[in-house]
């Protein structure tokens, strides 16, 4: 494991020893993030890129957001902490503007592609206008037209590609890793049993409804009130339905603990087994590496994808 760290006057230190290391990659998060700490005979210059390299493979490149060059009677102790390229994106703001009928590609090309990312999204496009408002980041531009309309949010490589993250079409058993630590969550505090919606100014009463029928068996009952009338039509029909589904998303969540470096892709769908119990098909949604002078383990955030058996119908 190798860090490089390059400063803003274009000189290369190249680290391999560390006194502490997290490096954490979330689903839905735009940036992967990166700290560390380690020791020096020499003071460091003001860091401005930093890659890591994991077994020759780069698993991140990104900016130094903040640094701490600390001495004592030890020496230098050097901090930094980072965030992935996509900071570039979430960091700059989008022109407001209408578009019609974009894609995301097009999207791409106008907010990213001048700040050196490529793109391999597949055909996402929209019949309707999609407006950028006041105060939205470039990212933030690019990641809610593609969640609206497939439900999947995007991922930015270390390369500066822009890619669709869907889940995996196997699952893998996560006892192939050694596994140090299992926490079962149940999360009953966020669910919604139903949305009430009402779709133009011409409506009086909030009189749609979009309801979770597996809230029913679970006894949850949580109602939300939305007015779609501002958004385009096809906003307006995925909007409810991602609300309900996502409301659900760290309903059932597990915490593990496994030995040693994970290299596991975002959305990877594991099963596992401890003692009598058995979790089926949970999806990998966070991976943070740790690495401290006592060893190295990486802690894995699962959910468990519910059917949430939803209907939708009219008062």
């Amino acid at each position: 494991m190798i860090i490089e760290l390059t400063t803003v006057d274009g000189k290369k230190v190249t680290v391999d020893t560390f006194s502490e290391l997290c490096f954490t990659q979330t689903a839905g998060v735009a940036c992967d993030s990166l700290w560390a700490t380690f020791t020096s005979d020499k003071n460091m210059d003001e860091i401005n890129s930093v890659k890591l390299y994991v077994n020759d493979k780069l698993v991140f490149s990104g900016f130094c957001d903040c640094q701490k060059n600390t001495y004592d009677t030890g020496g230098f102790k050097i901090y930094f902490y980072a965030r992935s390229t996509a900071c570039m994106l979430v960091d700059n703001e989008a022109e407001p503007y209408t578009y019609q009928h974009p894609s995301a590609k097009q999207l791409c090309f106008s907010l990213a592609e001048g700040l050196g990312f490529t793109n391999s999204l597949p055909n996402i496009s929209s019949t309707d206008r999609y407006e950028i408002t006041k105060g939205t980041s470039r990212y933030g531009a690019i990641s809610q037209f593609v969640l609206l309309l497939t439900g999947e949010h995007i991922h930015i490589t270390p390369q500066n590609n822009i890619e669709l993250m869907t889940k995996s079409d196997t699952i893998k058993g996560l006892n192939d890793y050694d596994i140090l630590c299992l926490t079962e969550i149940t999360n009953r505090s966020e669910p919604l049993s139903q949305i009430q919606f009402k779709q133009n100014s011409s409506q009086e009463k909030y009189n749609l409804h979009t309801k979770s029928m597996l809230s029913d068996s679970l006894k949850i009952n949580r109602t939300k009130f939305i007015n779609l009338n501002s958004l385009p039509q096809w906003q307006r029909d995925n909007s409810v339905l991602l609300q309900l589904k996502s409301s659900f998303e760290d309903y059932r969540t597990l915490e593990v603990s496994v030995s040693g470096y994970a290299d596991e892709p975002l959305l990877r769908r594991f099963n596992c087994h401890i003692g009598q119990k058995s979790y089926e098909d949970y999806i990998l949604t966070e991976r943070k590496f740790i690495c401290t002078e006592k060893g190295t383990l990486t802690k894995l955030n699962l959910k468990k994808q519910m059917d949430i058996k939803e209907i939708t119908y009219v008062d």
